[in-house]
């Protein structure tokens, strides 16, 4: 009898735009370790990546499985995790290219979990993660050009020992892939009502759009984001599907976490990253045509351009009530466009501090104690009622109320990306 080893498995880009899904195929390999007698350790993990790569897959999310199991299974693991791969990835579509990673071992190699901060938060290339494999001693295996070898590596070297959410994902029949999902609405309003905030982003209460069921032709029938695995499962149960559910899987994941921010300065921003900066409004806000709002905040000397776009819905309308002057900090990705200077779309915005606002105010008549009104063209105020004349002098310099407060503002739900950390895992909190 051979001894117990730690296996890590990693795998990627096994998806298309026309179907399959990534944490489809993690599900599959979880039961079948299973069947073949496999410990798995701790859940799966869903890791999404850098969701402004212009690579990136449907979902842009690897999946790593850390099993126990004696020295004779593991040949048997290897093979059957690669048979499910090419059994279920779209290996027909141009742009998917799955790869699969095995690293034997309990300890992470720091360098691996040092790779898999620069997945999620830049640019890496195949050789890159081909490199790193073979220092650490990792076996890696390619499909096509094979690019999922860099997620399949980053998934396994994220830990998830900050901050980490779960996803419980059910999945259809495939025999109902493609068609309308059918959901009981208001089971998923009730699930919401009785485990919000501990779950989130069930819905848009904006729009009364469902968030738990995607808008695609995957596996996935519908998936409930928690901060707990028990509180996932507890509201599952509570879900009513008027179709059958094939499986079900809990994700541990990063999802809702803001792990692709990175802190910068304007002049250091790229393309295809993300960012939070802090600066100060330049530009009054603008409506673009097609309803998106952009506006210009500038910090020792250089500016860029932020965008609030349509999808955003009411968030466009706390945008525009910025004024020049005010301090924020500004959260979300860049992705260039030609002929258009960097932007930053945004997905969170923090009012540090309110600039004042000055308006000329007409002065208070001093004996009937209206509001004058001008006599004119530099002839000072007179009051209607009495007659009562001031010189222009008399003008009153008043500051007027901001109808925004200093506090964190999010887009809603439907605007929302995988990583993108909502407010209601924040505090404090404001809407």
């Amino acid at each position: 009898m051979g001894k117990l080893q730690v296996l890590h498995i990693g795998l990627d880009d096994t998806d298309s735009k026309d179907g399959m899904c990534t944490t489809y195929v993690g599900a599959v390999v979880v039961d079948r370790l299973i069947d073949i007698g496999a410990k798995i350790i701790d859940y799966p993990h869903l890791i999404r990546l850098n969701p402004n790569w212009i690579l990136k897959t449907r979902g842009n999310c690897a999946i790593a499985i850390k099993v126990e199991a004696k020295d004779e299974l593991i040949p048997s693991i290897k093979k059957m995790v690669l048979k499910t791969v090419e059994q279920l990835a779209e290996l027909d579509h141009e742009t998917t290219n799955p790869g699969v990673v095995f690293l034997k071992g309990e300890n992470i190699p720091e360098e691996l979990g040092a790779f898999s901060r620069k997945v999620i938060q830049d640019i890496v290339t195949i050789d890159e993660a081909e490199e790193l494999a073979k220092r650490i001693g990792a076996e890696f295996f390619k499909f096509k050009i094979g690019r999922g070898i860099i997620g399949a590596l980053a998934a396994i070297g994220e830990e998830l020992e900050q901050d980490f959410t779960y996803e419980l994902i059910a999945y259809r029949l495939p025999s109902n892939r493609g068609k309308e999902r059918k959901i009981d609405r208001e089971s998923v309003f009730k699930m919401n009502e009785l485990t919000y905030p501990d779950t989130f982003d069930n819905i848009d209460l904006n729009t009364g759009e469902i968030r738990i069921t995607p808008h695609t032709p995957c596996p996935i029938l519908y998936g409930i984001r928690a901060e707990s695995s028990w509180i996932a499962e507890k509201a599952h149960g509570m879900v009513k599907a008027f179709e059958p559910i094939e499986r079900w899987v809990i994700y541990k994941a990063n999802q809702a976490t803001d792990e692709h921010i990175k802190s910068s300065k304007i002049s250091e921003v790229k393309p295809y990253r993300s960012f939070v900066v802090e600066g100060e409004v330049c530009d009054k806000p603008r409506i673009i045509v097609g309803g998106h709002v952009i506006f210009t905040i500038k910090d020792d000397g250089d500016k860029i351009d932020c965008a609030a776009y349509e999808p955003t819905r009411k968030f466009r309308e706390v945008i525009m009530k910025l004024a020049i002057g005010d301090i924020v900090k500004v959260y979300g990705g860049i992705k260039p466009k030609p002929n258009l200077p960097l932007t930053i779309n945004l997905e969170k915005i923090e009012v540090v501090k309110l600039s004042p606002i000055f308006k000329k105010l007409n002065p208070i008549c001093p004996l009937c104690r209206r509001r004058m009104k001008s006599a004119g063209k530099e002839k000072g105020f007179v009051c209607k009622n009495c007659k009562q004349k001031l010189p222009r002098e008399t003008v009153i310099i008043g500051e007027m109320p901001r109808s925004i407060t200093v506090g964190i503002y999010e887009v809603p739900p439907r605007a929302r990306r995988h990583l993108a950390k909502p407010l209601v895992r924040l505090s404090p909190r404001i809407w």
